[in-house]
């Protein structure tokens, strides 16, 4: 193996592994606050506070006409500060007024929405206080974009995977323990956005030109240019992902929306390594592409869609198997009614997870138009699924709508990018321990069937024996590459730990 690639996957693990923490406190408060949101005020004011979070997202990403990845793009090509701040001042030009009017727009037509739309007039003063909330977000996503193109996870991490939601978790605490409803709630949302501001601004008056005096050379052409096919992929994919949430609440009843919303959170935690891999592997990729280091890209496109499908693997199998199970120990009882819409859920993020970074990698290869184009289809059949589907099956038709697009969008991307650069990550390594994993499920999903009564504390003991052997099937039948042998040389001697006999386990079992 080159140095250069022990580098990319120090790179990418290190940082993978930063934004994995960063990530699983961000998910795990997220999840803390909707399991108490959930819990205590019930599936319609959950229900609620879901149709204006989802507002709130979907807005805050359109507004952002996807200057945040042009932004990420653009700044490490320019070594002047004239033009790097010419990037970021057009950036901030575009897309603040934008946000403003976009949050004041809806703010003034929150009555509406919620009476002829939703059906609840009780949504409307939430869907104000989200609203007035957008521009916050929006400024806190465009700096994360800033942040990417310099390869650097810790400011996302503090800002974005930090700040965000342990912020908010106190703040929904605290409304909870004074009484409030969901009113109170979006008031806690706009709260941890306005600290995660105000962090931003301290970012970038610390590590940016924006607030300089310095020149600027305007750039506003360049990145709206570059960044229209990424807003109508960003755009794509909010319909894609939220609208569910809003023909939920608008076929079918603000409860059900909570209902939903208890089993899709369970589901997107499939994505978590994927996310954290995905954030720096694409400028990665996109600098080994601009060296023309097509093998190397390769190798790490196939490398990290292992470690990938291999650690989501086992939440997979028990999200799919134990739906009832899991919901009724996390959100509780009147929410098990959506147990086999986790499932399927479960199976289209899982689908997801197999591809990798698959459209990361056609981005970073300068195929952002193809992504375009399978995302524009896939938002497309999305739509007309949720139309059949959510008036006569409500979140069940959203659930299958959802997991079908979610499959045809991978597949997609995996063809584009076998065509293209002729990779895949179906190799011998991923698949031979999938199989081996698989068969021991079965064997101890019928196992328990037949012996035991499954209860919480007799289920965690049996998936921490399935765990230990999953590990050992990954050694023995995954094997230990190359790569992962020079990041745990890397991690040795940065740790000064002795790590001899984990590698004897290693070679003791391949």
């Amino acid at each position: 193996m080159s140095s250069n690639s022990s580098s990319v996957f120090k790179t990418i693990a290190t940082s993978g592994g930063i934004l994995f923490i960063g990530l699983v406190c961000r998910l795990g408060l997220g999840f803390l606050g909707r399991l108490v949101i959930a819990r205590e005020l019930g599936k319609v004011d959950y229900g609620s506070v879901t149709i204006g979070a989802t507002l709130l997202m979907t807005a805050s990403i359109i507004v952002v006409v996807g200057t945040d990845t042009g932004v990420g793009r653009y700044l490490p090509r320019f070594d002047d500060q004239e033009r790097q701040r010419g990037v970021l001042v057009s950036a901030y030009q575009l897309v603040l007024p934008f946000a403003i009017a976009v949050a004041v727009i809806i703010a003034l037509f929150a009555n509406f929405l919620a009476t002829s739309i939703f059906h609840d007039a009780d949504l409307a003063p939430v869907l104000r206080i989200f609203a007035l909330t957008i521009p916050l977000a929006a400024f806190v996503r465009l700096t994360v974009g800033s942040i990417r193109g310099m390869q650097d996870a810790f400011p996302r991490v503090y800002i974005q995977n930090l700040a965000v939601p342990v912020t908010r978790f106190m703040l929904i605490g605290a409304v909870i323990l004074v009484g409030l409803d969901s009113i109170g709630i979006a008031w806690a949302y706009t709260g941890s956005y306005i600290i995660a501001s105000l962090l931003s601004i301290y970012y970038l008056v610390r590590k940016t030109s924006l607030f300089s005096s310095t020149n600027w050379i305007p750039m506003r052409k360049e990145l709206l240019f570059f960044s229209a096919p990424l807003m109508i992929t960003a755009t794509m994919n909010m319909i894609f992902s939220n609208l569910d949430i809003f023909m939920i609440g608008a076929f079918s009843s603000t409860g059900d929306v909570g209902v939903y919303n208890a089993t899709y959170p369970l589901a997107m935690l499939l994505s978590i390594a994927l996310s954290a891999c995905a954030f720096i592997f694409m400028p990665v990729i996109s600098e080994l592409h601009s060296n023309n280091e097509w093998n190397e890209m390769a190798r790490t496109y196939e490398v990290v869609s292992k470690w990938i499908f291999l650690g989501t693997l086992p939440l997979f199998l028990v999200l799919v198997s134990y739906p009832q199970l899991v919901i009724r120990n996390t959100f509780g009882a009147e929410y098990v009614t959506g147990s086999l819409t986790l499932s399927i859920l479960s199976i289209g993020f899982f689908g997801h997870a197999v591809a990798g970074p698959s459209g990361d990698m056609l981005t970073a290869i300068g195929r952002q138009k193809l992504v375009m184009y399978d995302n524009v289809l896939v938002a497309a059949l999305n739509i007309v699924l949720n139309l059949l589907l959510i008036p006569q099956y409500s979140y069940l038709g959203a659930a299958v709508a959802t997991t079908a697009s979610y499959l045809l969008m991978n597949t997609i991307y995996l063809g584009f990018l076998y065509r293209e650069v002729g990779i895949h990550p179906f190799r011998g390594s991923l698949l031979k321990p999938a199989l081996a994993a698989g068969v021991l499920w079965v064997m101890f999903y019928w196992g328990i069937e037949m012996l035991i009564t499954l209860t919480l504390p007799s289920f965690v003991l049996v998936q921490a024996l399935y765990l230990l052997i999953y590990l050992v099937i990954i050694l023995r039948f995954g094997g230990v590459e190359r790569e992962e042998i020079s990041l745990l040389n890397a991690f040795e001697k940065r740790m000064k730990l002795n790590l001899d006999p984990l590698r004897a386990l290693a070679r003791y079992f391949t």
